[in-house]
C-alpha cells in the first residue's frame, strides 16, 4: 500500500531536478524541430532541390519516403538527432581532453604547435582555410 502511494504521489509532485530535466529535454526537442522545418521550408519554396545529403537529410528522406513501410516517425528523426549529436559532443570532448593532456606532456610539441599556428595566423583570427594548412596540428 505504502509503495502505491509513493507511485501516485510522485505523479503528482516533481523534484526540482525533474522539472528542470523536462524543461531541458522540450527545448533540446523543439531546437531539433526548428532545424527540421528550416530545412524542410527550404525544399517547399525552392531554395533547396532536395534535404541534403548529410545525416539530417538522409533522415529527412526517411520521414518523407513515399512507402510508408520504409518511413520513420518524426519523434524516431528527432531521437536520432539527438543520439547523434550527443555522441559527437562526447567523442569531441574526449579527443580534445586527450589532446591537451598530451600537448601538456610533450612540451616540446606543444612549442611546435604553436609555432605552426602563429606562423600561418599571425594576430588574425584561425579560418578554415588557414587551418588546411596546419601541418603539425594535423599530426596531433
Amino acid at each position: 500500500m505504502f509503495c502505491f502511494f509513493i507511485y501516485v504521489f510522485s505523479k503528482f509532485w516533481r523534484t526540482q531536478d525533474e522539472i528542470e530535466s523536462e524543461k531541458l529535454v522540450k527545448g533540446i526537442h523543439n531546437s531539433v524541430m526548428e532545424i527540421i522545418k528550416k530545412r524542410e521550408e527550404k525544399v517547399k519554396t525552392g531554395e533547396a532541390d532536395g534535404f541534403g545529403n548529410d545525416f539530417l537529410g538522409v533522415l529527412l528522406n526517411s520521414y518523407h519516403d513515399a512507402d510508408e513501410k520504409k518511413r520513420i516517425s518524426i519523434e524516431d528523426l528527432v531521437d536520432e538527432c539527438k543520439t547523434f549529436y550527443i555522441a559527437g559532443q562526447e567523442s569531441t570532448n574526449s579527443l580534445l581532453s586527450w589532446t591537451i593532456l598530451l600537448l601538456g606532456i610533450h612540451t616540446d610539441w606543444q612549442e611546435e604547435a604553436r609555432k605552426e599556428v602563429f606562423n600561418i595566423f599571425g594576430q588574425q583570427k584561425p579560418n578554415l582555410d588557414g587551418i588546411a594548412k596546419l601541418k603539425i596540428v594535423r599530426k596531433l
